[in-house]
């Protein structure tokens, strides 16, 4: 394994090993990441949806002329906590490649029809290499494989050793249409409750009519993974004595409970109002 080796790299060579240097096994390190786009929650009783996933071996592996090829393999956390894993797709040889998931067929491996809540699904690879030795991803004693790697840096972002997908309710943008109610923790309600009406703009964004009571918030939704953003807004040209008072923020979206919560910022030209603000919205 590649673990293995680099713990070598760091003893001495007239120092006694504890293992036999011929059983050392020179492993290949695979990068496994959700693709961009593509949905990365599962909703709760059905198997619709995008969902891929992208393998690559990382530039800093070097050679892998050792590897024959790799196993996706799904690892199953029920609702009771038990963990179990199975291989969804063999003989991968091309690298990188993308892996479209067919959750229908993927649930069917554990004897099951849908998703449910409380449930989680991994995604990992197993190496397999020309002496036909396998390098697990997962094992339920060790759990994961190959984290001493997450400090490798590919295209911008950490290594990745598996993909995670939790369940959740399915979210419904339409659910937030109508008559809602804001909980908000600003500086100006200080937790103080007040009505408002969501009104839909598109798939993937909502205007909240009655934020701060009397002006409009715009809403951006990535319904992939549930969460959501606000971009800059100025609500108030002039607030007072001071100019475009505004208010930006991210956050998540429960669709279990009907919830929109975010956190963010509240200032104007001048200064900030409030950095660590949050609101709640329900439906």
């Amino acid at each position: 394994m590649a673990t293995v080796v680099m713990a070598l790299l760091t003893a001495s060579c007239d120092q006694d090993l504890p293992y036999p240097l011929d059983d050392v096994k020179n492993g290949v390190v695979i990068d496994i990441i959700r693709v961009e786009g593509t949905d990365g929650i599962l909703s709760a009783g059905t198997t619709d949806g995008d969902y891929k996933v992208k393998i690559s071996i990382p530039t800093q592996q070097g050679d892998y002329s050792s590897l024959d090829h790799v196993q996706l393999v799904c690892v199953f956390t029920g609702k009771d906590g038990k963990t179990t894993s199975k291989i969804v797709k063999d003989n991968i040889t091309e690298f990188p490649s993308t892996i479209a998931l067919d959750l229908e067929e993927v649930y069917k491996l554990f004897n099951l029809v849908s998703p449910s809540l409380g449930e989680t699904l991994y995604f990992t690879t197993n190496v397999i290499l020309k002496d036909k030795y396998v390098v697990q991803g997962w094992n339920e004693y060790s759990g994961f494989n190959n984290k001493a790697f997450t400090g490798w840096q590919i295209d911008g972002r950490a290594y990745s050793y598996n993909v995670r997908y939790p369940v959740a309710c399915s979210l419904v943008i339409d659910d937030f249409v109508g008559d809602l109610t804001i909980t908000d923790n600003s500086v100006f309600y200080e937790g103080a409750s007040y009505p408002a009406t969501g009104v839909k703009i598109s798939d993937t964004e909502i205007e909240i009519q009655g934020f701060f009571e009397d002006t409009n918030l715009r809403i951006k939704i990535d319904p992939t993974v549930h969460t959501l953003s606000v971009p800059k807004q100025v609500l108030y040209e002039t607030f007072g004595n001071y100019t475009n008072f505004y208010v930006m923020g991210s956050g998540t979206i429960d669709a279990c409970n009907g919830i929109i919560s975010f956190n963010g910022t509240v200032g104007v030209d001048q200064g900030t109002y409030d950095t660590n603000a949050s609101w709640k919205i329900k439906n």
